[in-house]
């Protein structure tokens, strides 16, 4: 009958490793211990009711069970320590022995218990340190992670809400996904307070789970069949350790692997190469799938105690530091933290990586370096309705300064032209883009905050070029011996070089897509309202740089904002009296367009400032109440994140996180854009508008 002292590494198996004194001891390197300390081989490896405690009589207990198997696998040892050194070991003989001592002992448990534990450490910093866990793995802007989607979709299926609108699924989805990364905050506090009550309950289980499943494997099978198929496919042979002193390891048997040495348990099947068991302190059974069996004794201490959790013990005392004894167990217990983060993190990357909605296929980055900087290119200059010839020329060297000071810094050599015009709104419209290119141009719309100019993208025979085309007067002032005029003037022409460069850069990366259509008919029919909107955030950088044309941006960002809700408001009103579907969304469409753009001017300027800069309070008290203030720092940081990685920018859709953005407001204004179910797109209405429901009695924001 089995004793409650239950050994995890068998007293039989301990003998040969046994200090040479008679005193039937082992000198145990354990973890946590100033020093070595000798230990009786009837404690050493054992733990009170490790396997099972008793049962009532008649009952076999697993620690019965294995004991039973003792007496057969004792067998086995002994022929395998008979075997002369140099000679071949039984495969199917050696491979049983590693399969069980491996399996049953202490290590795999406290493998788990380690896993359990890191993984709960894990989660809890995801939780509430996301950025620790996730490193450079962002929550995709453009799209739903298609995995969420589905899971979400599956969700409003199941409880019949679909039935209860026409508003696709799909759609609903996207608005809760924005809705989620833009609440994130509030969202991480309430999942941390059922985390907590979690982590609580998780850690009591801890307690017990090792052990409950190590009994259940060992219960099982005490020789696991498939770990000792494969190591019977190794050629084995006893390898002589001329020291006399090999290290048992806690693990019993060590292997080599892709990623070097470690313990058996936890090498990699598939490029396992060598394992090593000792059977006494003076020779070690060694598998080889390579036949290379010797040289495994050079390594095999350092190897062993490298590959220790928590002890090894050894025939002789030999000195060891506190630190040492302090990091028993390092490299093992790193390779479990690394199992378990990897694994979280694979299962994060899986939830948001790609899937069937996932975008095109990616292409090499496209650097600025990688682009003319500009030299030898040609460019026109014209004065559409007004001026001389010898007044063109002057304007047209003035340029050629300005032009090749900024050239030398940004590629501009896709510029087409700049055209100067008094009546500024023919000259945009009477503009030869090219073949193919028919789209409307407001000016009040222009990407230029003062309405004063703007950069078109056209198409020539040598690809997509752009053409810069500026109010009369900037003409003027850019020859003018007024230094301010003429800084202003420059200034201008610099914003439309920045989309200019912009430009150039997409061409670089996607030939032929800035004038051509979306391969999603959804993206690009709402992307058409905000196709600029890049070229503005980042040429805006280059120029503003001071605080009076923040407070400008800042001012402009209010009064678009007020625009957007006086006018949405209004034409809520003209629907509910024409029913005109179309006219409705456009309107609501540019208004809510022309304030992102305000928004990004902003945006753009404040992260232009060196230093500290006062908080716009009228705007962010608007934004406030009208519940848009968590939207606008998501709206920032989606901008800034986008620019800042334009020379790693492979994937032309993450410009679609402007439609995520569009969606959002469009739905406070009242309109939701969708793509029904046969592919066909439409606009659902609302009677409620959002956002003048929430500025209460008084109209002035």
């Amino acid at each position: 009958m089995a004793g409650r002292k239950q050994h995890f590494i068998p007293r039989h198996f301990l003998k040969e490793f046994v200090i040479p004194d008679g005193s039937d001891k082992h000198w145990m390197y354990r973890r946590g211990l100033p020093n070595p300390v000798p230990v009786s081989r009837n404690d050493a490896a054992a733990t009170r009711d490790f396997y099972s405690k008793p049962a009532a009589k008649g009952v076999p207990t697993l620690d019965d069970l294995i004991t039973e198997y003792e007496e057969e696998l004792k067998l086995h040892v002994e022929d395998a320590r008979a075997v002369p050194m140099g000679k071949t070991l039984p495969a199917h003989q050696i491979s049983e022995i590693v399969a069980h001592l491996t399996m049953r002992a202490a290590y795999l448990r406290e493998f788990i218990e380690a896993g359990a534990s890191d993984l709960v450490s894990s989660i809890d910093t995801l939780i509430h340190r996301p950025a620790e866990m996730l490193e450079s793995m962002e929550l995709p802007k453009h799209r739903v992670p298609s995995k969420f989607e589905a899971m979400a979709i599956e969700q409003f299926e199941q409880h019949l809400l679909s039935s209860l609108t026409n508003v696709t699924p799909k759609a609903i989805v996207r608005l809760l996904y924005q809705a989620i990364r833009e609440d994130y905050d509030i969202l991480q506090k309430a999942a941390s307070k059922e985390f907590a009550a979690f982590l609580e309950r998780f850690q009591g289980e801890l307690q017990t789970m090792p052990q409950s499943v190590h009994i259940q494997v060992l219960g099982e099978n005490l020789v696991p069949a498939p770990r000792q198929a494969m190591l019977e496919e190794f050629q084995w042979r006893v390898v002589d350790f001329p020291s006399m002193d090999a290290v048992l390891p806690d693990c019993v048997a060590i292997a080599e692997d892709a990623e070097g040495w470690g313990p058996y348990i936890l090498a990699e099947n598939n490029s396992m190469t060598r394992v090593v068991i000792p059977l006494a302190s003076s020779k070690l059974a060694v598998g080889s799938a390579t036949t290379d069996w010797e040289e495994v004794a050079e390594i095999y201490n350092q190897a062993a105690r490298e590959s220790c959790f928590t002890f090894y013990l050894r025939n002789r005392r030999e000195e060891m530091t506190e630190t040492n004894l302090a990091e028993l167990g390092g490299p093992a217990r790193a390779k479990i933290e690394g199992i378990t983060s990897s694994a979280l993190r694979g299962a994060l990357e899986e939830f948001v990586g790609d899937g069937p909605n996932a975008a095109q296929e990616e292409i090499q980055p496209v650097t600025w370096t990688d682009l003319s900087a500009g030299d030898g290119f040609s460019y026109s200059v014209s004065l559409k309705d007004f001026g001389d010839e010898a007044y063109a020329q002057r304007v047209a060297e003035s340029l050629k300064e300005a032009v090749k000071v900024f050239g030398g810094h940004l590629p501009i050599h896709r510029l087409d032209g700049i055209t100067f015009a008094i009546d500024y709104a023919a000259a945009l419209q009477e503009l030869d883009r090219g073949l193919g290119v028919d789209r409307g141009i407001d000016p009040s719309a222009g990407a230029n905050p003062n309405g004063v100019a703007m950069p078109l993208a056209v198409r020539r025979d040598d690809g997509i070029k752009t053409h810069v085309v500026l109010r009369g007067y900037l003409a003027e002032q850019l020859i003018s011996e007024d230094e301010t005029q003429r800084g202003e003037a420059i200034s201008v022409i610099c914003y439309c070089l920045g989309t200019v460069a912009f430009n150039a850069l997409v061409e670089g990366k996607f030939p032929g897509t800035l004038l051509s259509p979306c391969s999603d008919p959804y993206e690009g029919w709402l992307y058409q309202h905000n196709d600029t909107l890049p070229a503005t955030y980042f040429s805006t950088r280059l120029i503003a740089n001071n605080m009076e044309m923040l407070e400008f941006y800042s001012e402009q960002a209010h009064l678009q904002l007020e625009q957007m809700i006086s006018v949405t408001e209004d034409a809520h009103a003209q629907y509910r009296e024409d029913g005109d579907h179309e006219r409705f969304f456009e309107i609501c469409a540019s208004h809510v367009s022309g304030f992102m753009t305000a928004m990004a001017r902003f945006f753009s300027a404040r992260a232009s400032m060196i230093g500290p800069h006062r908080p716009n309070g009228l705007l962010d008290r608007a934004l406030t109440q009208l519940e848009l203030l968590k939207w606008s720092k998501l709206f920032e940081e989606d901008l800034a994140a986008f620019d800042r990685r334009l020379e790693d920018w492979t994937n032309l859709d993450e410009l679609f996180f402007l439609n995520r953005h569009f969606e959002r407001l469009l739905f406070e204004v009242g309109v939701l854009p969708d793509q029904m179910r046969n592919g066909s797109l439409y606009v659902h209405t609302s009677g409620e508008h959002r956002l003048s429901s929430r500025t209460g009695s008084e109209r002035q924001l």
